[in-house]
């Protein structure tokens, strides 16, 4: 008997699309004579959807038709089993459509990589591949992490952690604070979001207030 493996995706992230694409690699190159492979797309929204097209790239090219046709699920904890349950319920319909045996959550960014997606799944007693809830958080939070390293000896860069809230009230207080412990040239980056994409380098304190103001918070 095949392994039921449902492989998650999307989410409530920045990264939604990358993680769409990543899936979807993902079930080509899975065994199919080991497993039988579920797709379930999370929206954007958090709801849970499974279908014929949801594991075919081209049909995200039109999300709102994939939807349509497709069917809104949640998953449900019955003794051994992780079922995937119809939702809402309809009247004559089977509301089980299938289950689970192990979930491969392939996902990126906030709200689904952070511990979020793999503490629902611990609370479902479904096995899952990947990291657990602590590191997927320690992983996410480039703050945490580098707290994690320094108090187990591993040599990292020193930083300031800013709130924008507190930036937004005094940016020159905390720019003042920041050039107190660092020279230029300086670099930030959004504390739970992708380095690659949010990294900004601050030659000047010109630069720093105008590049800070400008940046995604």
């Amino acid at each position: 008997m095949k392994i039921k493996l449902a492989v998650m995706f999307g989410g409530r992230s920045v990264e939604h699309e990358i993680s769409v694409i990543s899936a979807i690699q993902a079930i080509h190159a899975v065994d199919k004579d080991k497993y039988d492979v579920i797709p379930i797309y999370i929206t954007k929204n958090n709801e849970m959807y499974v279908g014929e097209h949801i594991g075919e790239i081209e049909a995200y090219k039109n999300i709102n038709a994939l939807i349509a046709e497709s069917t809104r699920v949640n998953l449900v904890n019955d003794g051994d089993r992780t079922l995937i349950i119809r939702y809402p319920h309809k009247a004559f319909a089977k509301d089980v459509i299938d289950y689970i045996d192990v979930a491969f959550p392939i996902v990126h960014g906030t709200n689904v990589e952070d511990g979020t997606l793999q503490g629902y799944l611990q609370m479902l007693n479904l096995p899952y591949v990947g990291c657990d809830v602590i590191s997927s958080a320690v992983g996410m939070d480039k703050y945490v992490m580098k707290t994690v390293f320094k108090d187990n000896g591993i040599p990292v860069l020193d930083c300031v952690c800013v709130d924008a809230e507190d930036y937004d009230a005094d940016p020159e207080k905390i720019i003042a604070d920041i050039e107190k412990k660092f020279s230029y040239r300086a670099s930030a980056s959004a504390r739970r979001m992708t380095p690659t994409d949010l990294k900004i380098r601050f030659r000047t304190r010109s630069t720093m207030r105008t590049e800070s103001l400008s940046s995604p918070r």
